[in-house]
This record gives C-alpha cells, sequence and structure tokens, in this order.
C-alpha cells in the first residue's frame, strides 16, 4: 500500500477550492464526493474513489492524509502536472496576492488592515520568507504613518522565548530602529508610547537594538518612558542604561542610585549580560572588582562566558579604564566546538577578540594583540556596534 504523504489544512482549503471553480462541485459531503469521483472520471480519465475522497476532505473520520500517487492524480485532475506542481502555485498566487496588497496600501488605494494582521498571525517565524514578508508589512506601516496596524501587530503573542524567533523578530523590526536613528520624530514618538505597555516592544526594541551612543537622545528617551513590570529582567536592564546615562551626564550620585536598583532587582539565572554590566559599573563607579571575579568564576557554559566578557570589558574600553587590570579575558580559551556559529554569538567572538587585542596592547605584548586580530571576521557586526568596533579597528593597528 503506498506511504500516505501530509497535506496542510491550508492546501486543502485550496484544493476545494480549485475543485469548484474546475468542476462546479462544493466538497462538503459524500454526494459531492461521488460526484467528484465521477466527473474526474469523466472528463480527465482519472479514477479515485469516492471514500479516498470522504477521508482526504475530512467527510468522515480517520486519517486525511493521502498516498502521493492519489494527490498528484487529483491535480492532475485540476490541470496541474503534480501535487508539487499544485503546492508551487498556491504558494506563488499567495506571494503575488500579498505584493499587490503591499502596493495597493501604499497607493493608498485600499487599506486591508485586518487581511494584514491575518496574514501575520498565521507566521510561525520558521522560515526566512515568513521574516522578510513581516519586515515588508512593518516597512509598509512605517511608510504610511499606519500606527494603528503597527500596535495590533506588536499585540500578536510571539514566542520570544525562543532565541530563533526573537532574531528573526529582531531582523523584521530592524527599520524601526533605523527610523530612529535617523531621528523620525513620529516613530520615536510611537515607540516612546508603545514602551510603557508593550512586552514585545520592550524586549525587542529596547533590549535588543541597545543604541548607546544615543542614550541622551532618542535611546534615552524610550528607557525613561519603559514600565519595568512587563519583562522580569526590565527593572535590571533599564536601571543599568540609566546609570550608564546619568554617568554620561556627569551625575555621579544619579548613576550610583541606579546601579543599586539595578543590584537590589538581579535574581539568579538572569542573562550573564546583565553580570557583565553591573560588574563593569561596580568596577567603574566604586572601584570594586570583587563583583567581576565573583560574577565570572560562577558562570558555567562557553556562551555565557562569551556574553559577560563581552560586555563586561567593552564598558571598561568606553570609559577608558585599565582593562589590563582583569585577566579572565587572557585566560578564556575558545572551543570550535562548543561555538553554536550563530550570527549573535559571531558576533560577540569578534568583539571578544577586538577587546582581547585592546587587552594585549595595553600589556604591551604586540604579538598575542596580532593573533588576536588575525580571528576577527568582520562581517559579523551589528549595527549598534559598527562605529565602535572602527574605532577599535584602528586603534589596534595603529598600536600593532
Amino acid at each position: 500500500m503506498p506511504a500516505s504523504i501530509p497535506i496542510s489544512v491550508h492546501e486543502k482549503k485550496w484544493l476545494i477550492k480549485i475543485i469548484q471553480e474546475v468542476y462546479g462541485i462544493q466538497v462538503v459531503d459524500a454526494y459531492s464526493c461521488q460526484k467528484l469521483s465521477e466527473e474526474l472520471v469523466r472528463k480527465a480519465k482519472i479514477s479515485i474513489s469516492y471514500n479516498t475522497l470522504r477521508r482526504l476532505f475530512g467527510i468522515i473520520k480517520g486519517p486525511t492524509n493521502a498516498s502521493r500517487f492519489t494527490l498528484d492524480s487529483l491535480c492532475k485532475g485540476m490541470g496541474y502536472t503534480d501535487f508539487t506542481a499544485f503546492q508551487q502555485a498556491v504558494s506563488q498566487f499567495e506571494k503575488d496576492f500579498f505584493n499587490e496588497m503591499l502596493i495597493l496600501n501604499r497607493l493608498g488605494n485600499r487599506k486591508d488592515d485586518q487581511i494584514i494582521l491575518g496574514i501575520v498571525q498565521q507566521f510561525q517565524m520558521k522560515t526566512w520568507d515568513e521574516v522578510y514578508q513581516f519586515k515588508s508589512i512593518i516597512d509598509l506601516c512605517l511608510e504610511v504613518k499606519n500606527f494603528d496596524l503597527l500596535t495590533q501587530i506588536f499585540e500578536l503573542p510571539f514566542d520570544t522565548n525562543s532565541e530563533d524567533v526573537t532574531w528573526r523578530l529582531y531582523v523584521s523590526f530592524q527599520s524601526i530602529y533605523v527610523q530612529s536613528c535617523q531621528n523620525n520624530k513620529a516613530v520615536i514618538d510611537y515607540i516612546a508610547q508603545l514602551l510603557k505597555t508593550n512586552e514585545l516592544a520592550q524586549r525587542i526594541l529596547l533590549q535588543l537594538f541597545v543604541e548607546e551612543d544615543c542614550l541622551q537622545g532618542y535611546y534615552g528617551k524610550w528607557l525613561l518612558a519603559t514600565s519595568e513590570d512587563l519583562v522580569e529582567d526590565m527593572p535590571v536592564f533599564r536601571n543599568l542604561m540609566l546609570c550608564q546615562r546619568a554617568f554620561e551626564l556627569q551625575d555621579i550620585s544619579g548613576a550610583k542610585r541606579h546601579l543599586v536598583l539595578s543590584k537590589k532587582a538581579f535574581q539568579n539565572g538572569m542573562h550573564p549580560n546583565l553580570k557583565g554590566r553591573i560588574a563593569a559599573w561596580d568596577y567603574i563607579l566604586e572601584s570594586t572588582s570583587e563583583t567581576a571575579h565573583q560574577f565570572f568564576e560562577g558562570l558555567q557554559d562557553f556562551s555565557s562566558k562569551l556574553s559577560f566578557l563581552v560586555f563586561f570589558y567593552r564598558l571598561l574600553e568606553v570609559y577608558q579604564q585599565d582593562l589590563s587590570v582583569f585577566e579572565f579575558i587572557e585566560r578564556f580559551e575558545v572551543d570550535d566546538l562548543l561555538i553554536n556559529f550563530s550570527f549573535p554569538e559571531k558576533h560577540n567572538l569578534n568583539k571578544m577578540y577586538l577587546l582581547k587585542a585592546r587587552y594585549f596592547i595595553q600589556k604591551g605584548n604586540k604579538v598575542e594583540a596580532r593573533s588576536a586580530m588575525s580571528q576577527i571576521n568582520l562581517l559579523y557586526i551589528y549595527s549598534c556596534d559598527k562605529v565602535w568596533v572602527n574605532k577599535q579597528v584602528a586603534i589596534i593597528e595603529a598600536g600593532c
């Protein structure tokens, strides 16, 4: 007996739709399946029993999968080469419909917010095709200033516990970051309001698109507007960033106050990025190195140590501290078998090697500095860090 293959509910809906167009039959009951079986024989010389059709379309209980032969035969009866050709045609039609709908929205000829929202609700964020479709919708909302639809999109329940989904959301929302960096006041003000009540905006726009160069600009405004009761580590993250903002304003007492609040809210199990930030500010503000040693020695896995090192040493470098005081980065060994090779991990590795080179230059060891630089692939750099990275490369090349 031929093995059955899965067919999605979505594909079945399209089969039913095209059967109605080709044969004028609505597949809704046993009689319509009998009629379709007869018409397939009469018009296409294709034989599929009405019982097979009843099972395929869920008229009777039981498995709804069908054999490849059955699906190929049914699709041939509707004018396709086989089932694969049918799937491709449906996919292309939906892409064409999607693109035309976005064009009409841009021209102001049609405003199908609920249709667009329905499309987004189906996204699982498991394929890059979905990601770029989603990004095109976000871009459209920004272009035509459709903040009502954008708010409804931000309220959808995406799985932000999944690192893959979170990274793809980062890609999808990148135009909001770009527009904010370009000082688009309408976008900046809209996000500032959204951050008061929206968890997704806090997780993606605030915690992933960290723009430290704009702490005195739009990003600082966002921090001040953000609530602390939606994301578990937001009290820690927000106070650490406000600590940095206050320090830049030479408000040392304010910086220390925010550092105390962040440490008070910190809990075991929170991200090592936060540990790196706390340890750095403890050293910068209080000349305390114990926190750094305690946090780093307590980390077990490769990725956690890497994240800590990058955030800790980077803050020390930005605020002109002596990196060579802490030897963590010299003792840290990179094992290729432990790297997950995601873009974020490659990005962190690049920054770690840059900081390691700076560390060895400060120690007067140019050989080790050049060795660290030889490990870097500058293709893997976040947009938020581009200016800082270019500065480090220039300093290191001059020092070597």
